[in-house]
């Protein structure tokens, strides 16, 4: 089976609890549709699998996305929730990256179509 690591960013006014139940019932979802593993892991785990995405769970983790930009591999690929301020803050994430000259995306939508376009990520990596 297919490993898509994820390391979730949040703004620490949030709770984690919380936070961590909306991961669990995306990844979920998203398992039953791809029938890839998806795992939540610590930063220096995030490569390690086949797929690496960086959740972006919240507004406000713009600046700790600055803190580990230097130690993140390209493509950098944003997964956002669509509510707290998730998409906002991936948008200002990937102009952040895209004046770097990085590269990057931002996979956003319903629930089907982000499953969709992780397959096609798998189907690139293979080729």
């Amino acid at each position: 089976m297919k490993v898509v690591h994820i390391y979730s960013i949040y703004s620490t006014l949030h709770n984690k609890e919380f936070m961590d139940s909306n991961t669990s019932e995306l990844l979920n979802s998203l398992k039953t549709i791809t029938n890839y593993e998806y795992k939540v892991v610590p930063f220096n785990e995030l490569y390690q699998a086949d797929l690496s995405l960086i959740l972006v769970s919240t507004g406000g983790s713009e600046a700790y996305f600055k803190e580990i930009e230097s130690k993140v591999m390209e493509p950098i690929i944003l997964l956002t929730f669509g509510n707290d301020n998730s998409l906002a803050a991936s948008l200002e994430i990937l102009a952040y990256i895209q004046r770097k000259n990085m590269k990057g995306e931002i996979l956003h939508g319903s629930k089907e179509y982000i499953a969709k376009r992780i397959m096609n990520l798998m189907e690139d990596k293979d080729d």
